[in-house]
């Protein structure tokens, strides 16, 4: 019988300097749930140079008894993105609507793609 490893004693002292620690970045996730169960997150990040913040804010939605899933994105690139998730047409078939939108410019696009 071999001796156990102990190689994750001292992880979180190790992850505080290599994990999520981003050098000459500011960056902030925020995320929460409502009582309905809308799920939000928003984040941004800007370089501490000087650099642009980018920024995002995301919503999902699940009606679990439908099997249905929205979720709609917005970033500061002015894009917006909607994903629908449907599971229920067939046992083990998954269902997906993509979409997206540029309102400066009038761009759309989709597409659906389904999984198993």
């Amino acid at each position: 019988m071999a001796p156990p490893s102990y190689s994750d004693i001292g992880k979180q002292a190790r992850d505080v300097f290599g994990k999520g620690y981003h050098f000459g970045l500011v960056k902030l996730d925020v995320k929460t749930k409502s009582s309905t169960g809308v799920e939000f997150t928003a984040g941004g990040s800007s370089k501490t140079e000087g650099g642009a913040v980018t920024g995002s804010l995301e919503t999902k939605y699940k009606i679990a008894e439908h099997g249905l899933s929205l979720t709609e994105k917005w970033n500061t690139d002015n894009s917006l993105n909607t994903t629908v998730d449907y599971d229920k047409l067939l046992p083990g078939l998954k269902l997906t609507l993509d979409g997206s939108f540029q309102p400066n410019t009038g761009a759309k696009g989709g597409q659906v793609q389904d999984g198993i």
